[in-house]
């Protein structure tokens, strides 16, 4: 019986049992989701006064690299970091990635130096990288196949729960104490959860697929992902059509096509045939990237809209941004158990769709009342964020089997990293160097491409994402 027609079959069967250590792994492996949230929240609170720190010394364009470093090694490293894992071990790649980052961000946090902060971001984006499709991988392998969704469902609360207060208690960091007690709290973080993962994570997690590395397919994947990855984070900086943005642009376009063709020629592919042969993968990554453009048009937007129409300060937008997450907090969980019975695909389709209709109708009749009306509608898009968010996810890794979890969902997450930078540029490229009512009358482009590119991704995963027997 194949992978696809085992999981088809953990459908339509009655719900396993979850064994209590399960949700010990679990919740010990989603530090690394929690990590990337929290520096997220903690970077676009805390910039400003790092910018403040070191602008009469430092230039706006180096200081960026502090928040766009571990954003590029990060994902430049995920290919890489996810073969690795299940090569030598989930677990201790895992392990080696929480005492990466927690080591990174105490130094970055005590030497308030500027080659030292960008450094150490860079050593945290390989960090995440290494813990995202481990974590994920050795969490899905302590979970009953018929369970997966819903242990996805409760990864997402744990994640909308970072959402929620991840601003708020950015800005009390900096209130309280400085920008450097962000780097500080992280890094402990970090390390404590590297003490319980010493102690749950179960030593069978090392035992991983001798299959050797190709390291010339590995030089080739990385190079071609930083490219398109600085081509993307850089270019509005650079311009488009700077040469440093075209050598970026070369380099994916040119080791891209060597790096599928020695992927299909060899005898031990960097990436098994087995993953990118599945139909629910490839649909689903491409429906992952597509709501990641979306999401993250407007979670990139909508701070600067903040900032450049209502003249809003940090901390303000900061909480501003919480409607957003409530409904995911509530029931991404239930959401879960509904996938577990149902298969992904229908969830998708609709949380696309109402996401979709929610960002035209907060577009065109809610951004002028002002923000109550705003944040209402963000809180009713809630529901399709939740509905698409983690299932994109979900529908990506169901076929997969679990000896390749590690190396599927670094491609799987490479894929929505890409995403999200493609929104963040398309964004900065609609609103450009605009300010006032003039950036306010050009914004309604941006809820525009954050629905468009929800109704495609719902429109590509209704057609062409496997049908399960639940969806007959």
């Amino acid at each position: 019986m194949t992978s696809s027609q085992n999981r088809s079959k953990a459908i339509t069967e009655p719900l396993e049992a979850i064994p209590a250590r399960a949700w010990v792994v679990l919740f010990v492996c989603s530090a690394s989701m929690f990590l990337l949230l929290m520096d997220s929240a903690a970077m676009f609170v805390g910039f400003p006064f790092i910018e403040e720190r070191f602008s009469a010394t430092t230039s706006r364009t180096t200081l960026s690299w502090i928040v766009t470093a571990l954003f590029i090694f990060m994902v430049s490293s995920l290919l890489i970091a996810g073969r690795a894992a299940d090569r030598f071990g989930r677990r201790k790649v895992f392990l080696i990635g929480l005492g990466l980052y927690g080591i990174a961000g105490i130094a970055g946090g005590c030497i308030p130096v500027v080659w030292v902060l960008i450094i150490t971001r860079s050593l945290q984006g390989i960090a995440i990288a290494m813990l995202s499709p481990s974590g994920l991988a050795m969490s899905l392998k302590e979970f009953p196949p018929s369970r997966r969704a819903y242990a996805f469902g409760v990864w997402g609360t744990i994640g909308a729960v970072t959402g929620l207060c991840g601003s708020p208690l950015a800005a009390g960091m900096v209130e309280f104490f400085n920008w450097q007690a962000i780097f500080i709290f992280t890094g402990i973080f970090s390390l404590a959860i590297l003490v319980a993962g010493l102690i749950t994570l179960s030593d069978e997690q090392e035992f991983g697929d001798q299959t050797p590395i190709d390291l010339l397919s590995a030089i080739l994947a990385t190079i071609s992902v930083a490219g398109l990855t600085l081509f993307l984070v850089q270019g509005q900086e650079w311009g488009f059509m700077s040469f440093k943005t075209m050598i970026c642009l070369f380099a994916f376009l040119a080791t891209l096509p060597l790096f599928v063709h020695r992927n299909r020629t060899q005898a031990h592919p960097l990436f098994p045939k087995a993953i990118f042969s599945q139909r629910s993968f490839t649909i689903g990554c491409a429906g992952s990237a597509l709501s990641q453009i979306s999401f993250f048009s407007i979670f990139f937007g909508l701070p600067l809209y903040m900032r450049e129409v209502w003249e809003w300060s940090p901390l303000r937008i900061g909480f501003a941004l919480i409607p957003l997450n409530i409904v995911p907090l509530l029931t991404a969980a239930i959401a879960g158990k509904i996938v577990d019975q149902r298969g992904p695909r229908s969830m998708i389709v609709f949380g696309g769709i109402w996401s979709g209709t929610c960002f035209v109708m907060m577009g065109f009749f809610l951004m002028d009342p002002g923000y109550a009306y705003l944040a209402s509608g963000l809180f009713v898009s809630g529901l399709g964020l939740m509905a698409i968010g983690n299932n994109t996810t979900i529908a990506t890794l169901l076929d997969i089997d679990d000896a390749l979890l590690a190396s599927a969902s670094s491609a799987s997450y490479t894929a929505r990293r890409l995403g999200s930078a493609l929104g963040a540029v398309l964004t900065a490229s609609i609103v450009g160097n605009r300010v006032g009512d003039d950036f306010k009358d050009v914004y309604i482009w941006v809820w525009i491409l954050g629905a468009v590119s929800y109704f495609i991704g719902s429109i590509i995963t209704y057609l062409f994402y496997p049908k399960r027997l639940s969806d007959i």
